[in-house]
């Protein structure tokens, strides 16, 4: 049980990665930054081994809490699928807003990353966060 929670970990945040990543360079090559790292970017700037690690240690744990809290098994599919976007449209941009600000810019006083297209919450936040995040719904 332990081996294949650690492979879902795994698994889950190296989908993100591909698709942060390819996602990033697809805008930045349409001549639009969305976001630029601050703390170790590769990638120009659209990503961070920092940012995996948080992926790697977020992306299952989070869901998986969230899909025993509201026993999600017990629903339809249909049902799921709708609960899970609720959760990453919503908690995903709270958590990166919260993050950002209260860990990155409070401890290391840099943030991690800023949104530089439609920002919100002073660059920890953008008005497309929830889009973004409803994409993770793909590896979730």
């Amino acid at each position: 049980m332990k081996a294949r929670f650690l492979l879902a970990c795994a698994v889950g945040s190296l989908a993100w990665i591909a698709c942060e990543v390819a996602g990033g360079l697809l805008f930045l090559a349409a001549g639009l930054r969305l976001w630029r790292y601050e703390i170790v970017p590769v990638f120009q700037g659209i990503t961070s081994p920092v940012v995996w690690l948080l992926a790697l240690l977020l992306i299952v744990p989070v869901s998986t809490a969230y899909d025993r809290a509201l026993n999600l098994r017990a629903r339809s599919p249909r049902s799921r699928t709708a609960l899970r976007l609720l959760l990453l449209v919503t908690f995903g941009p709270v958590i990166e807003v919260l993050l950002n600000d209260s860990v990155f810019r409070a401890l290391f006083g840099s943030p991690l990353y800023v949104y530089t297209f439609l920002p919100t919450f002073g660059g920890s936040g953008s008005v497309l966060s929830p889009l973004y995040y409803a994409t993770l719904l793909v590896h979730v």
